[in-house]
């Protein structure tokens, strides 16, 4: 039975593995399965989330690691624990505190009168979410995708969760890592692309802009921006005084700061934009508690909202051709961007480079998506077995990106298929002191060592390698 057949033959009082005794499952979306179950050593009620996709690495399918074993933070939903679950130890399992609420995103589409009606509880809310985001940024981590749908609400209690973008100081300067934050509550520099600059201070200011996107959605019931296009452009949006004459000027500001085009001219931390907004808070409630329900504007669409809907619907020729039309019209950078990435994200490499091909000034320019395209014709590259052009892409990406884990670690695999075996020991041996007790370092140890005869170092690292297989923590 495939990997994929056991998670979808997982019922309501079955158990997975010798961990857990499912009850029911919590949501389905295209990332996983999330279940409410019951942990078998104390009997628990946790959250379990179970990836569709388990065929990759640990690391690969890791939310919030950094958060296992930390203190628990009331704005948090807590990670207890992930790893393959045992005995089979095949099923990769992220656990989680259970926390019986609704999502922020439904709350809001509901009209809950008790939430619509009232600044003091939509104020207090975002300060619980404000206050989780201050707390992971205390131990190093952005969060990298603040909007409504990670936002779990029970009463007053709002708890910020999915941590699938988040990223600790040592992975912004250390690995390149797909960025799942929602389009329209990215920043302009980040709106749609994977790749993330190695400037922590951008991570910050990335999270500052969706906090104060997420401010100007519950102050107004709209979003600044309606599609990629405008998020891209950051073209010109009313301040939330302008849609709604009871907010108040100083909370005007807090929310206009926040969403200014540059990186340096918003807020510079959380904890800036936090004391701001608490005192701009009692400024609005000593002068209008009570908010009139919005009137909703009808959005905004574009070819980039039928390319996002298209994509995440994984129809991705649809999406390729709609994204194809919007390049020929207007040579968006954007649009060549998604063309690729739908050709890629449906397995056709060899289209995928096609394209890239047939448009190389697309790769020659210093665009703002250059990085993600570059990542794009390595990948493809490497999956159509063109090894030397792959090795030469792997440099450039290096150049441009730094030395990115993910990058030295496909740089040393290459230059193993090019029987550079020494090479490819020095970039694993160094990326093991940095990184250490690294599996997939490990493996690629084992085999270069094998192929230069030194076959001590080779078991010495396979010994490692097992232990870790053994007992992953």
């Amino acid at each position: 039975m495939s990997v994929l057949d056991q998670i979808f033959r997982l019922q309501p009082g079955g158990t997975l593995g010798s961990r857990y005794r499912l009850d029911r499952c919590l949501g389905d979306g295209s990332y996983g399965f999330v279940w409410k179950a019951e942990r078998l050593s104390d009997h628990q009620v946790v959250a379990v989330k179970i990836p569709k996709h388990q065929g990759g690495r640990n690391s690969d399918l890791e939310e919030g690691k950094a958060l296992v074993g930390a203190d628990p933070h009331p704005g948090l939903v807590a990670v207890y624990w992930m790893g393959r679950v045992p005995p089979e130890h095949e099923l990769f399992a992220i656990e989680m505190e259970f926390f019986n609420s609704h999502t922020l995103a439904f709350l809001l589409d509901a009209h809950d009168d008790h939430m619509v009606t009232s600044y003091r509880t939509l104020l207090d809310l975002f300060d619980q979410v404000m206050d989780g985001v201050l707390h992971l940024h205390g131990l190093g981590i952005t969060h990298g995708d603040i909007k409504p749908q990670n936002i779990l609400v029970s009463g007053d209690t709002a708890k910020l969760t999915d941590f699938g973008s988040s990223l600790t100081t040592q992975d912004i300067y250390l690995r390149t890592r797909e960025n799942g934050g929602t389009v329209l509550y990215s920043p302009p520099e980040f709106a749609g692309l994977n790749t993330r600059n190695r400037d922590a201070a951008l991570a910050v200011s990335h999270d500052v802009y969706s906090l104060g996107v997420l401010l100007y959605q519950l102050l107004t019931g709209r979003l600044p921006h309606d599609t990629l296009a405008q998020v891209v452009r950051h073209s010109p949006f009313p301040r939330p005084g302008e849609l709604s004459g009871s907010v108040v000027n100083v909370l005007d500001e807090v929310v206009m700061r926040a969403l200014r085009r540059r990186p340096e001219d918003r807020w510079p931390t959380v904890e800036a934009m936090r004391t701001a907004f608490c005192a701009a808070r009692d400024a609005q409630l000593a002068a209008m508690p009570r908010r009139a329900a919005p009137v909703l504007a009808e959005r905004t669409t574009d070819w980039s909202s039928q390319v996002m809907s298209l994509m995440d619907e994984q129809s991705w020729r649809d999406a390729e051709v709609a994204a194809r039309a919007e390049f020929q019209r207007s040579r968006d950078a954007h649009a060549f961007l998604l063309m690729v990435r739908a050709a890629a994200r449906d397995g056709r490499y060899f289209d995928a480079l096609r394209i890239l091909d047939a448009a190389p000034e697309m790769l020659a320019q210093d665009s703002a998506v250059v990085g993600d395209l570059e990542l794009l014709a390595l990948e493809a590259l490497v999956r159509t077995e063109r090894i030397n052009d792959a090795a030469s892409m792997v440099d450039r990406c290096l150049a441009r990106q730094g030395d990115a884990s993910g990058l030295l670690l496909r740089k040393a695999s290459l230059l193993g298929l090019q029987a550079r075996f020494r090479e490819a020991s020095d970039i694993l041996l160094d990326l093991n002191r940095r990184l250490p007790r690294r599996q997939a370092v490990l493996r690629r140890l084992v085999l270069v060592h094998e192929q230069m005869r030194e076959l001590e170092q080779a078991e010495a690292f396979r010994k490692v390698l097992a232990k870790l297989e053994r007992d992953p923590a």
